[in-house]
């Protein structure tokens, strides 16, 4: 019996070298791609990258399913878990962890409420994240909902080489920061009637 297996999706440059190392593995036949990213504002680019991460599925022929875009809910959870304004953190820092903690746990247990046997997560081999954290957090997290976490074992490097190739060959959009864009949107916060 194949195992199912989710993998949580930032965006489709991130997924690409993950998926083009699936299908060397011979289980890309396996794999669903998750897109769960409340952090990324505004909703026009949160609505870009899925569109781009469905091209990526289409073209892999693989199922690509949405998260709840949550972004409310995120923003409070980053207010009750620290204790500075959320605009003082620098990126990788203590905001991006719990930014990551709230991404991960709801993946995780949708994964689990779902049936899929394993997840993982483009994260994991981000070149600009803290992916030791990262690791070590879902690592934690499948443990805790009794999923088996799949350790990618991608060179960051060599991973980031391959998204730009395959980007470019298949017309994909490369943004420019996270999702949150570190520098919080003002507007969009007072829109949405959370303090920070």
């Amino acid at each position: 019996m194949n195992k199912k297996i989710l993998l949580h999706t930032c965006c489709a440059p991130c997924v690409l070298p993950i998926l083009d190392y699936f299908k060397h593995q011979k289980i890309l036949d396996n794999v669903v791609l998750y897109f769960f990213n409340p952090n990324i504002i505004p909703k026009q680019e949160y609505d870009k990258r899925l569109f781009y991460v469905r091209k990526v599925g289409k073209y892999y022929n693989i199922n690509v399913l949405e998260g709840e875009y949550t972004n409310k809910e995120w923003l409070m959870y980053l207010k009750n878990h620290l204790d500075l304004d959320l605009t003082s953190y620098k990126e990788n820092g203590p905001r991006c962890d719990v930014c990551f903690t709230y991404r991960l746990e709801k993946s995780v247990l949708f994964a689990k409420q779902n049936n899929f046997d394993s997840f993982c997560t483009t994260l994991q081999v981000n070149l600009y994240k803290n992916t030791n954290f990262i690791i070590q957090k879902s690592k934690e997290l499948c443990k805790h909902y009794g999923i088996q976490f799949i350790d990618l074992l991608l060179d960051k490097q060599e991973a980031h080489k391959k998204e730009k190739e395959l980007c470019q060959k298949l017309d994909i959009y490369r943004q420019k920061f996270c999702g949150c864009n570190l520098n919080i949107d003002y507007k969009f916060i007072k829109n949405q009637n959370v303090k920070i």
